[in-house]
Order: C-alpha cells, then sequence, then structure tokens
C-alpha cells in the first residue's frame, strides 16, 4: 500500500514540474498539496520539515528557532513543572512565587510542533492527528519504579523550552537555545474501566500488532520530557458494550514492549 502511494505521488510530483498546463490548473492548490506533503502521518512518513526556514538540531531533536515564541506559562502548567523538577532531583529544589524553594519564572519559549527522531510532533491546536502520543512518565533513575510503568496515551497540549535561572546570561541563553531541554505538557486519557478490560486484554496479548483500548475521556495534564514519547499512535473510535472507547495502534517506534 505504502509503495503504491508513493508512486502515484512521485509521477503527481513530476506532472506538477514538467508540464506547464498542470501547473497553471492546480496552482491554487499547491500550497495545500505541499502543506500536507510537509506533515508526518502519525509516524509512517518521516517529517521532512521542509516549511521551516533555520532548523536547531541535537541528536534527537529539530525545531524551527523562527517559530519560537515568548510566552508566560499558565499558573497551573507552572505549578506542574515545579512538581516536575522537584520529583526529578528528589527534592523540593523548585517554586512558584511564595513556596519554599527557589522561585521559577513564568516565562518560557513555546512551540506549535518538533521533531523527534525523525518524526513531527505537534500541539493539539497545530495539528491535531499529529499530537496523539504514546508515552511512559520521565525516568529519574534505573532503579525507579516510574521506568517500568505501562505506555498510556495522551495528548500534546503544550511544547515549551524554559530556563531555571531566573536571569541567565546572553551567552547562556544562546547555548540553551541550541542545546535545548524541552518540556511537554501531555493530557493523558484516562484508562478502561473494568467491564471491558477483557477486551483490552484481548487487544493487549498480540503487543503493538494489536495496541489497546482507552476511554475517550481526558485526566488531568502533566509534565514530561521527550524521552517519554515512545510514538504516535492512530486512535479510532469505538463501541463496546454502550462504552465509548478508543482503539489505539502504536504507528513507528514499536521496540518496547505494552
Amino acid at each position: 500500500m505504502f509503495m503504491r502511494s508513493s508512486a502515484r505521488e512521485a509521477k503527481l510530483q513530476a506532472l506538477r514540474f514538467d508540464h506547464h498546463e498542470v501547473r497553471e490548473r492546480v496552482g491554487e492548490l499547491t500550497k495545500t498539496y505541499e502543506a500536507f506533503l510537509a506533515e508526518d502521518v502519525h509516524g509512517t512518513r518521516l517529517a521532512h520539515m521542509v516549511d521551516t526556514a533555520q532548523l536547531t538540531q541535537s541528536s534527537e531533536f529539530t525545531f524551527d528557532e523562527a517559530c519560537l515564541c515568548d510566552a508566560i506559562l499558565p499558573d497551573a502548567v507552572l505549578h506542574l513543572l515545579v512538581q516536575f523538577l522537584n520529583q526529578k532531583h528528589r527534592a523540593t529544589v523548585y517554586s512558584t512565587n511564595g513556596s519554599p524553594g527557589i522561585s521559577i519564572s513564568p516565562i518560557a519559549k513555546f512551540l506549535d510542533k518538533f521533531s523527534l527522531r525523525g518524526v513531527q510532533y505537534s500541539t493539539v491546536s497545530c495539528r491535531r492527528r499529529n499530537s496523539h502520543v504514546l508515552f511512559r512518565p520521565s525516568k529519574l533513575d534505573s532503579s525507579s519504579l516510574e521506568s517500568l510503568a505501562d505506555p498510556e496515551l495522551g495528548q500534546i497540549i503544550h511544547v515549551f523550552l524554559h530556563s531555571q535561572d531566573n536571569a541567565p546570561s546572553a551567552q547562556e541563553d544562546e547555548e540553551r537555545l541550541h542545546n535545548p531541554s524541552i518540556y511537554i505538557c501531555v493530557q493523558p486519557y484516562v484508562p478502561v474501566t473494568s467491564e471491558i478490560s477483557d477486551v483490552d486484554k484481548s487487544y493487549r496479548r498480540f503487543g503493538f500488532a494489536g495496541g489497546f483500548l482507552s476511554t475517550q475521556k481526558l485526566g488531568p495534564p502533566i509534565i514530561v520530557d521527550q524521552s517519554s514519547i515512545i510514538s504516535h499512535v492512530a486512535v479510532t473510535p469505538l463501541e463496546i458494550r454502550g462504552y465509548n472507547v478508543l482503539h489505539v495502534l502504536p504507528m513507528d517506534r514499536v521496540s518496547v514492549s505494552l
């Protein structure tokens, strides 16, 4: 199927570039078509990010510097960030204003999309179909029980770069930009109830090939880092025994067992 799709796409590209009349007739559709090609389809196509101007790259993480936007973290997200950092340090190091610890600035650099391991991810407000992810809570250390947690389904609602230094120098700010630490605010979906857990298990017994079930309800958001992201997923709404659920199928990184 993917070979046929690629062949059709190559023929269409050849027609666009080689035939003047075709270019004139489809000129109004060209921008829409190019935007579609730039999208990632749940990890089945590499994200080329051809619509970006200047890229910042690390070994795994790529984003468009021109798309960074300075903004104030919502109070709820700032509180989640403090919780995440203190959990990572296993101590009360940071705080929101007025609490014990080092106060964290609410200013952050927001993104609406980024490429991780060659696959593009987006916030739900940017490209909804690229916002569903399979993830694990961030690993605190190799002995942490969290590192053994089952993968969860979630939706990316915020992506941002943040410095824990309240007044960074220009040089430090430049270094952080080219060696970025990214924080991802994910809203997990609520697991299925016991009434249909047997159906969920029937999917899970086939591992990533079978996927799993989730409710269509979103729970409270959490903060994770880029190491927590496993893959995109395809979500299909279903009704099972009167319950509205989602069938979740991982689409690219398949080396981690469910």
